[in-house]
């Protein structure tokens, strides 16, 4: 894995990508799961040492992103087109699905990427918009860098009435703890139902209200810093 990771980092450098949103460190054995051909294991524990040696086959020429957090492999349906939910508590996601995660973070994955999945037993939120997972990202398995949504135009197209508007989507991805917001835009945002200046206008409007500005100050020094280290 280590090998095959450097290959596709030196791939990634030459075509000019700096960040690799590619780590998958989800797990699952279900041959129907949406995430399974692209699973480095069939478990947890089985995954985690790929995972930690995918890392470890980036660093030095691309920076690496851990996803779908808190794990892809353990909600039933596709976060595409809806909003998986799964049955786990906190002590069952602790035994195997956080595994990958805190082997990639160990290891010095730059990144993480929190998956638009739901796990009731947790928070009722969406892990992108939910402050419990980005505390538990932040202060369980110790991740200090960069923390990404998936594209944020996937919780509009889940047809869930409750993220039909991009700019709360956006404010309370911010809020939870996000500090980068990934949209897979068209060249025209208004077909996909994004109207770019109100949805900043909407978000500066919050700074100080639910998003609390030192932790966006620090947001931004997290990109600028990871900017900074490409040109090391």
């Amino acid at each position: 894995m280590r090998e095959s990771s450097l290959r596709r980092a030196a791939a990634l450098e030459t075509a000019g990508v700096d960040l690799n949103f590619g780590i998958v460190a989800d797990a699952t054995a279900d041959e129907s799961s949406f995430i399974r051909s692209r699973v480095l294991g069939d478990t947890g524990a089985q995954a985690a040492p790929l995972v930690a040696a995918a890392v470890e086959g980036e660093r030095g020429t691309v920076l690496s992103t851990l996803k779908h957090f808190p794990g892809h492999g353990v909600v039933s349906g596709d976060s595409h087109v809806s909003v998986p939910v799964s049955p786990l508590d906190l002590d069952g996601w602790r035994a195997d699905a956080a595994l990958p995660f805190a082997a990639g973070v160990d290891a010095g994955a730059e990144a993480v990427m929190t998956g638009h999945l739901r796990f009731p037993a947790v928070d009722a939120a969406p892990a992108s918009l939910s402050p419990v997972w980005h505390d538990l990202l932040r202060e369980e398995l110790g991740f200090s860098g960069l923390i990404v949504t998936d594209d944020l135009l996937m919780l509009q197209a889940s047809g869930d009435a409750e993220f039909a508007d991009p700019t709360e989507n956006a404010v309370r991805a911010l809020a939870a703890g996000a500090g980068l917001l990934l949209y897979a835009m068209p060249a025209d945002p208004a077909a996909a139902g994004v109207d770019v200046p109100a949805l900043v206008a909407g978000v500066v409007d919050e700074v100080g209200g639910r998003i609390d500005p030192a932790a966006l100050d620090l947001a931004v020094l997290r990109v600028l810093l990871l900017r900074a280290s490409l040109e090391a």
